[in-house]
């Protein structure tokens, strides 16, 4: 039910699939839904819920240390999991670029609150090149939505706008990543 749930979703959208097309793509009766899921809105937080708690999973703090990696090598390998994940899972990156916002105040909540774990993730790692002298001073907070937002915004163009299957997501996310730690000047600029 949950891969049929996530093609229909897919194809036609949260607010334009109704139970009965989940229930005839699945080949079920109405009751031997209800017997799984209360609504559609239950159906579709499962699928989401997977969704956010497998990415959360990809994204792991920067160890610092004499035996850690290089922070850029980390952070390649963090980006490289999360767009992998994104991209083994195309249909439900799409709803939840697409759909997710504006189901209602419940779901929008979860969304913020999965956006604001990224977000700490984000200041941290500035407050600890900060205190590594790596990062300049700056205010974490914005800085980190600044990140946040470009990421969402290139995730968006990749997985909704384009076919990610045509896109090179290792140049991609080494790209995000060049952006994030220098921006657009020349070094030395």
């Amino acid at each position: 039910m949950l891969a049929v749930a996530r093609r229909i979703f897919s194809q036609k959208g949260y607010h334009a699939t109704s139970i009965h097309d989940l229930i005839e793509a699945a080949d079920i009766a109405r009751g031997t839904f209800y017997l799984y899921f209360e609504s559609k809105r239950a159906i579709f937080d499962e699928l989401l819920d997977g969704l956010v708690t497998t990415l959360q999973a990809q994204v792991k703090r920067i160890e610092v240390g004499p035996d850690a990696p290089p922070p850029i090598d980390q952070m390649n390998a963090t980006v490289d999991r999360v767009l992998k994940t994104l991209l083994d899972n195309r249909e439900m990156a799409r709803i939840l670029l697409r759909e997710a916002v504006g189901i209602d105040s419940d779901f929008d909540r979860k969304l913020s609150e999965f956006y604001g774990r990224i977000e700490a993730m984000f200041m941290g790692a500035l407050n600890t090149g900060r205190q590594l002298g790596v990062a300049r001073p700056c205010d974490a907070k914005v800085v980190a939505r600044c990140i946040l937002g470009s990421v969402k915004e290139v995730v968006q163009w990749a997985f909704v706008e384009q076919d990610p299957l045509a896109i090179d997501m290792t140049k991609m996310g080494r790209e995000m990543i060049a952006f994030t730690l220098k921006g657009c000047l020349v070094e030395g600029s």
